[in-house]
């Protein structure tokens, strides 16, 4: 495992999926690409009408402030730990970082919300499972030593999922973790 990308938004979920994928890291001598994702829209971000490009930059300026000093954890010292920032928080494009960095993993925090909301709207972390290329690792809460163990492969088992399989068999062979299938009647 050569690279590991961690969605950030400064939040403790995404703090824990931080410092699993710091043990993950220094257990494989992997990079960490840390990504945060402005909630800048486009039109705040080339508008010249009511908004000033100034306030823009001052607003970049002011998130890569807080960026750089919440990535001064000592659980991350002798990890290279490199910054990405995104200005839109459009989630097809973390996998359009995996692609760029030729990364190996993604590892994300969630707080498990469900009800109407997760409903209509469906959560940030379901975006980025859903549209990945690369296995994508939920933390949802903290862990001192995180060990995957074991891990379940839910396929139909059809010959359109035999890349996934052998995507999840190469996942479970860098995680020295046992691979367990289950058959999904569709």
């Amino acid at each position: 495992m050569k690279k590991i990308i961690v969605p950030l938004d400064f939040s403790e979920q995404s703090e824990n999926a931080l410092k699993v994928a710091a043990g993950l890291a220094k257990k494989h001598s992997s990079e960490i690409l840390a990504l945060h994702m402005l909630e800048l829209n486009y039109n705040m971000a080339s508008s010249s009408e009511g908004f000033h490009p100034e306030q823009t930059v001052f607003l970049i300026k002011l998130a890569e402030k807080r960026f750089a000093e919440f990535l001064k954890k000592p659980y991350l010292e002798g990890i290279s730990v490199t910054p990405i920032i995104k200005h839109y928080k459009v989630f097809s494009e973390v996998n359009e970082v995996a692609k760029e960095n030729d990364a190996d993993l993604i590892i994300m925090g969630s707080h498990g919300t469900d009800g109407l909301k997760e409903i209509f709207v469906g959560s940030n972390t379901e975006r980025v499972v859903r549209n990945a290329d690369i296995p994508v690792l939920v933390i949802k809460e903290g862990f001192d030593n995180f060990k995957v163990e074991r891990f379940v492969f839910a396929s139909d088992f059809s010959v359109d999922n035999l890349p996934a399989y052998k995507k999840a068999e190469k996942f479970a062979t860098m995680l020295s973790a046992e691979m367990r299938m289950v058959y999904i009647n569709v």
